[in-house]
């Protein structure tokens, strides 16, 4: 059994070497005179040069080079770079995307990376593909930022798109055409016949002149107007309608300069009509 003066001699080891493991602080208690106090909050942490909101120092890095795609599988992208250089060491590369003016970062690899793999946004529901402005910069170990590398374009196809059906036909429609012609002036008869199942109300007639100097100087049988080379013939107030399998008898006089060609692009209330140049 230990003595009283072992026990103390014990317990002053102990706290001895107790306190050698925390570094004292001299703190002054009045003039000339002083005590030691022990610290017992660890130093705050260093910056990490990558996280951000880290403040930068001294000198950027150069720029990396140009990323180069390696390849891209469904939203997966895989990139390439050159090295940027700095006399601090380079602590990280960062992946950034421009899109409507405003740059982002995308991914973030070590300081050894010359590229790496990333995964983009998927494009929103409907839309085919988003294509994605991706450029890299490098940070050193004092949290400085490079000049931003040059940019490439990645495009990400939408994995799953629904294409509406076609909405049927309603209106198929035939048109026949006759033009004669004499040195600076033409008449025009038109058959319009509609060969759909149903009635076409209100019928609008359109086709466009291929020679700029052809007009119609008077019609008959429907509203007649031209905007440049576009014609436009609207049913009258009296047979605004065709029956299925009906034929309407319409014409124009015009004249022209430089040719009488035959018009194109007919097109019934928008729908286009198959046409039939009759010669006589």
């Amino acid at each position: 059994m230990r003595s009283k003066t072992e026990m103390s001699a014990w317990l002053t080891a102990v706290f001895l070497a107790a306190a050698a493991l925390v570094a004292p602080v001299v703190v002054e208690t009045e003039p000339g005179a002083a005590a030691y106090a022990l610290t017992t909050a660890p130093p705050p942490p260093t910056p990490i040069p990558c996280e951000p909101g880290t403040p930068s120092a001294g000198t950027p890095p150069t720029a990396p080079g140009t990323p180069e795609i390696v390849s891209v599988l469904l939203n997966s992208v895989s990139l390439r770079w050159a090295a940027a250089t700095d006399e601090d060491g380079i602590a990280c590369y960062r992946v950034m995307e421009t899109r409507d003016g405003v740059t982002f970062r995308v991914a973030t690899f070590g300081p050894d990376a010359t590229g790496g793999a990333f995964a983009l946004g998927w494009p929103p529901s409907g839309v085919a593909y988003v294509d994605h402005e991706l450029h890299v910069v490098a940070v050193d170990t004092q949290g400085a930022v490079s000049p931003a590398s040059g940019s490439v374009t990645v495009r990400i196809y939408n994995d799953v798109i629904s294409t509406p059906s076609p909405s049927p036909r309603t209106i198929n429609c035939r048109v026949d055409y006759r033009q004669v012609t004499w040195t600076g002036g033409m008449t025009a008869t038109i058959e319009l016949t509609n060969t759909s199942t149903t009635p076409v109300r209100d019928w609008r007639l359109t086709f466009l002149f291929t020679n700029p100097g052809q007009t119609v100087s008077l019609g008959w049988s429907a509203t007649w107007s031209q905007t440049g080379s576009e014609v436009t013939a609207v049913a009258p107030s009296w047979g605004t309608d065709i029956a299925p399998g009906q034929t309407v008898h319409l014409g124009f006089n015009g004249s022209y300069a430089g040719g009488g060609s035959n018009p194109m692009q007919w097109r019934l209330n928008g729908e286009p009509c198959t046409v039939k140049i009759v010669t006589t």
